[in-house]
């Protein structure tokens, strides 16, 4: 057949190799960038949470204990309330433990994480606006 158009298998193979070599080298980037928002995103739920014990124990007038160790924060309150969080991208280290009394005031300035091997601190003292 004379004037037949078509791609050859050298050519189509060349193409599939070139596409994998571009994948293989871009794929670790995404993937890298996902962690980064998970771990994100677990640093805003960890500072959320704290934030609203510390509420909690202002509101109902209660003592919380947090309680930081691995990769778990939990909790329990005087009242009975407790909790457990776990987290995939954030670690404790050391353990920690702290208190916040009635009136929303944690005994320590902050719990200290390590997120992607960068050590964050969580701040438990209220901010002070002038």
């Amino acid at each position: 057949m004379r004037g037949a158009r078509g791609f050859t298998l050298i050519e189509i193979l060349l193409v599939v190799l070139l596409g994998s070599i571009v994948l293989a080298l871009v794929a670790p980037l995404g993937v890298e960038q996902v962690e980064k928002a998970q771990a994100q995103s677990e640093w805003l739920e960890l500072d959320r949470k704290v934030g609203r014990l510390s509420l909690d124990a202002f509101i109902r007038s209660d003592f919380v204990t947090l309680y930081a160790a691995g990769k778990q924060l939990a909790w329990e309150s005087d009242g009975g309330a407790s909790g457990v969080i776990e987290f995939d991208h954030l670690f404790f280290s050391p353990e920690q433990q702290v208190v916040i009394n009635p009136n929303g005031i944690a005994d320590h300035a902050g719990i200290e994480v390590l997120q992607r091997e960068r050590r964050r601190t969580v701040n438990l003292l209220p901010e002070v606006r002038e």
